[in-house]
């Protein structure tokens, strides 16, 4: 007899069916035979629609959590908006001129309360040229891509290094809660922080000498986070290169057996420590990676690094939207020589260096 196996929810089941069915009255069996045929019909016909059911079902929820995504996602975004047509307040506090290339101290006003205290490093010349945002790791400041970004004005770049809110000083420092007991004030920090890079884009792109499809932007660490939050946001940028980023600071301070991360984790009650997940979880990176295009990221990990590890940063890449590459080194957190040249030669085929000399 031939044989026709069903397959639902992971059981399979064999259905046999006679190569001949004698007619009613044939045979002595013939009865036996047509019973047992339709039976065997009809039972296969149930399973079918089951199984359709199942698809139906399936589907179905498909969509609904695709839909649930694009829905969260569209809330999520909404905490970086900002009044683009408001005064930057541009201000400058000095100039010095390194070897023909001129590093401004600049500040321009926050549009969530105070100043951004940042450097611009303009080239020689009239331009047009491309522009390049660094955002530096935490603990950092502006001046950590002080270096790079002389660099690649021998490159045809203005670049633009800010500040982070906790890198500041007096009013319009932000300091990170040392009790983590409230978590709205960490958030704000991110939130802030890519507010003020989108700003500086406004900045960027208010200059003359700045040719606006030529943007790109680089940050390490802390800047990494940020700076996959604000490409999710700002398709103004072309091309994004992310430096030791991680995924998920939830998922560090849920896991995490680091004897620090482990005493602060044990001094907050389980509802604390739950209150402060979910509203760092919003600035997440693993919940905006997805929506970055059509701009280009770059990925630069480090196969020492234990944050994030090669696997949660090998989980990252591959949820990353599409264009996208990835680099690794033989090196921990902070990366190497070999990184800083890909990532230049990167940025030369994106925004149309020079060439690195």
């Amino acid at each position: 007899m031939p044989a026709i196996t069903v397959v639902s929810r992971n059981v399979a089941t064999t259905w046999l069916i006679p190569k001949q069915t004698p007619i009613v009255g044939d045979s002595p069996g013939g009865l036996t035979f047509a019973i047992t045929t339709i039976l065997s019909l009809l039972f296969f016909a149930l399973y079918l629609l089951k199984s359709i059911r199942y698809a139906l079902l399936f589907f179905a929820l498909l969509g609904g959590t695709v839909s649930a995504q694009s829905s969260d996602f569209t809330k999520l975004k909404g905490m970086f908006d900002y009044d683009r047509h408001t005064s930057l307040d541009l201000r400058e506090i000095g100039v010095e001129n390194r070897d023909g290339i001129q590093v401004h101290d600049i500040s321009y006003a926050s549009p969530k309360g105070g100043r951004v205290t940042a450097y611009l490093v303009v080239p020689p010349g009239k331009g047009k040229f491309a522009g390049v945002i660094f955002m530096h790791m935490r603990p950092g400041s502006r001046t950590n891509f002080l270096d790079e970004a002389l660099s690649y004005a021998r490159m045809g770049a203005v670049s633009l290094l800010i500040d982070a809110p906790f890198s500041r000083a007096g009013e319009s420092k932000r300091d990170f809660d040392p009790t983590v007991t409230h978590p709205e004030i960490d958030r704000d920090i991110y939130i802030q922080t890519v507010v003020d890079l989108r700003r500086g884009v406004d900045l960027l792109l208010s200059r003359r000498d700045i040719d606006r499809k030529r943007i790109g932007f680089v940050g390490h660490s802390f800047g990494a986070h940020t700076g996959v939050l604000l490409a999710s946001v700002e398709k103004r940028i072309k091309g994004y290169v992310i430096m030791a980023g991680a995924p998920s600071l939830t998922e560090l301070l849920r896991t995490s057996l680091v004897p620090g991360i482990v005493e602060v984790r044990n001094s907050l009650t389980k509802p604390q420590q739950e209150n402060y997940f979910t509203t760092l979880a919003t600035v997440d990176p693993i919940n905006y990676v997805a929506h970055v295009a059509p701009s280009a990221l770059f990925f630069e990990f480090g196969k020492r690094d234990t944050y994030p590890t090669e696997q949660s940063a090998a989980r990252y890449f591959q949820a990353a939207s599409e264009p996208k590459s990835v680099k690794w080194y033989d090196t921990g957190h902070a990366l190497n020589d070999k990184a800083r040249r890909d990532r230049a030669t990167w940025l030369e085929k994106q925004i149309g260096l020079r060439k690195l000399n």
